[in-house]
């Protein structure tokens, strides 16, 4: 251990040594040169080599200021515009009110202005503000609104007169920048400047006023100024305003209010502003009264059936007993299907034992399926532990028909020891409706307890129709019990009880999803049994034993079958066992698929082995392929096997492949 450890240092040692050392802040004059020729399409590592002492000298105030100083030689006029661009991006990051005068003469050229803006950003800096304002007079076009924009990024109060001047200059353009870079302000001259605009705008300017006017009056929240952000949300909630605007006013003015605008909000329930509705039934949801519930849940009826839908989501979020009945309320008395739909998802996320009832008579009364399936999903998720279980299981024990077998499907995802019990004696019950729905829930529970007795209870079934429809549920829990002598014992402890020729032969066929060699004994026994259905049933199920074990019971029932249908199944069952092994070819399967090609009948027996056949990467595999292409009934499936095993051994076996895809051709 201690010889690893010196090797290993040993072995840093000699990295680091080979690892040329980065070049420092002082000195990179030759990369800074480099840098200021460069343009797209060339070679781009200088700049990465640049970034990253920027990276580095982040921390570290003296490189840094060392590399700021470098990095403004790269502002010179005489460099290319990428480069002082890129320039500019670092000075954004490591830029201090040394660079100011640098990127002041950026500010003298339209071209180069937004550059300069790049590099500013919004890093605190007076000297850099007021290099802004003074290159503003007589900036123009795509570079003076790029001035206006960044000093409203940087809040620059001292913006404020140029800007208001600004706010009504007859380029449109101009005037928009300016009122947004007022609002970005937001200070008490910028919403006085903003203010006193009302009325004198142009139309299309009136909607980037009052979304200034917006951000002032959140901004005023943030401070505390409640009463004064008030006023000014209050103009803006008028319905002469954009709707956006409404709503984002109408949330402030709730916000502004102490009781979170309770009796705002039950205004506009009562009335008919469809725009603002929305906003105020979301802001039920952060109410802080505690009775705020009762009082709101009192207005579901008077709204529209989206508006009640969105009512019900937010009693839903507040989850208190006032909500719960509220909801509950809307379950049983609206007409609308989607609103019972919500009313019942809700009930299921804030329910509890109390609201069982009322989910259940509403699913007996359901007729729409997407109806339907909103109640029994949320029966499944409604909170409560052992009571609601309790509650559930006394619905179930009065139910009949489609509404027990769906109270039983409710219950899929609880898994006491109780619903445990009662759905296993729901799969007896006389109703197939009920039965089926007990069995399909049974076959997900996943313990290992109940299957014995499920399985008896599938042996026992007399109604064919029945035992066929479930047989592939009491197959899925079989598999899911992860034990498997437990699910073999299961199945073979109800064979021996099982007198009926029918019960035996349905038992048969789980013995593949028991899959250990306790099963597939009993499988080779039930083969000879002396009833011919029992025989049948042990060769369908061989056919589908999930591994080659079972190769040698199913090869002797392919030689000498007991019928046709006997041969076909077990030949299926040998190919699709020949066919998983593909993955992993060996002299072994090529014998398997010799074997069955020259015990093959016909024609169709051999198209089923060649389909097999053609996944085995293997030069034997080849070979046997290779004769049948001269048998004019299966010469088409000879020429894809062919193909295919050649395409896939062509890199170690070259000669071969060529040679068998040249005849493949012919």
């Amino acid at each position: 251990m201690k010889t690893k450890l010196i090797a290993a240092l040993i072995l840093g040692s000699v990295l680091l040594a080979a690892t040329p050392p980065a070049a420092t802040a002082a000195d990179h004059s030759a990369l800074i040169a480099s840098v200021a020729k460069w343009e797209s399409g060339q070679d781009i590592q200088p700049l990465f080599q640049l970034e990253e002492l920027v990276r580095e000298a982040v921390g570290n105030r003296k490189s840094r200021a060392e590399l700021e100083l470098a990095l403004l030689k790269l502002l010179a006029p005489d460099c290319t515009f990428e480069a002082r661009r890129f320039a500019c991006q670092q000075l954004a990051i490591i830029g201090s009110d040394a660079s100011v005068p640098a990127l002041a003469n950026l500010l003298q050229n339209n071209d180069t202005i937004g550059l300069a803006c790049l590099a500013f950003g919004n890093r605190p800096s007076t000297r850099a503000d007021t290099a802004l304002r003074n290159a503003l007079p007589d900036a123009a076009g795509q570079g003076r609104l790029q001035i206006i924009s960044t000093l409203g990024n940087r809040r620059d109060a001292k913006a404020v007169i140029p800007l208001a001047i600004l706010a009504r200059d007859a380029d449109s353009l101009v005037a928009l920048t300016a009122i947004q870079a007022l609002g970005k302000i937001a200070n008490a001259p910028a919403r006085k400047t903003l203010t006193a605009l009302e009325g004198q705008l142009k139309p299309e300017l009136q909607i980037t006023l009052a979304d200034a006017l917006l951000r002032c009056a959140d901004e005023l929240v943030k401070s505390g100024s409640r009463k004064v952000a008030a006023a000014v949300y209050e103009p803006l909630t008028a319905q002469s305003q954009p709707a956006f605007i409404r709503r984002g006013a109408f949330a402030g003015l709730l916000r502004c209010e102490r009781d979170g605008g309770e009796q705002r909000i039950l205004e506009t329930l009562r009335g008919n502003d469809a725009v603002l509705k929305p906003v105020a039934i979301v802001a039920i949801r952060e109410l802080p009264s505690k009775g705020a519930s009762e009082r709101l849940g009192r207005e579901l009826p008077g709204l529209t059936p989206m508006e009640q839908v969105w009512l019900i989501e937010s009693l839903a979020a507040r989850n208190d007993a006032a909500a719960r009945v509220a909801v509950a309320s809307a379950l049983s008395a609206s007409a609308e299907s989607n609103v019972r739909q919500a009313a019942a998802q809700a009930l299921g996320q804030i329910g509890d034992a109390s609201v069982i009832g009322k989910l259940t008579q509403a699913l007996a009364a359901a007729k729409d399926e997407a109806e339907v399936n909103a109640l029994v999903a949320a029966l499944a998720i409604v909170p409560g532990g052992h009571a609601t279980d309790t509650a559930v299981l006394n619905e179930l024990n009065a139910a009949q028909g489609k509404v027990r077998a769906q109270l039983i499907s409710s219950l899929a995802n609880r898994r006491s020891a109780e619903v445990l019990t009662a759905l296993l004696n729901e799969t007896g019950h006389p109703d197939p409706i009920v039965a089926r729905a007990a069995f399909r829930v049974m076959s997900r529970a996943g313990a290992e307890d109940p299957l014995p007795l499920l399985v008896n209870r599938f042996a026992v079934i007399r109604d064919a129709e029945l035992r066929a429809d479930v047989e592939g549920f009491v197959e899925q829990a079989v598999a899911g019990t992860e034990n498997v002598a437990t699910r073999t014992s299961a199945v073979r402890g109800a064979l021996r009880q099982a007198t009926e020729v029918e019960a035996r032969a349905a038992l048969l066929t789980l013995l593949p999803a028991c899959g250990d060699a306790a099963a597939l004994e009993t499988l080779n026994e039930a083969a000879n049994d002396a009833d011919a259905r029992v025989r049948a049933a042990a060769v369908r199920a061989l056919a589908e034993w999930p591994d080659a074990s079972a190769w040698n019971a199913l090869a002797a029932v392919w030689r000498n079958p007991e019928s046709d249908s006997h041969r076909l199944l077990s030949l299926r069952g040998l190919t699709r066992m020949a066919g998983d092994a593909n993955a992993r070819p060996d002299a072994a399967l090529i014998g398997r698929y010799r074997d069955l090609l020259d015990g093959a009948r016909n024609d169709d027996e051999r198209k089923l082995i060649l389909s097999a056949l053609g996944g085995a990467a293997h030069l034997d595999a080849l070979n046997l392929a290779l004769p049948l292409l001269d048998v004019p009934g299966v010469r088409a499936e000879a020429e894809v096997a062919v193909k295919k095993i050649a395409g896939a051994i062509k890199n170690q076996h070259p000669d071969a492949a060529k040679a068998a895809l040249e005849r493949a051709s012919k």
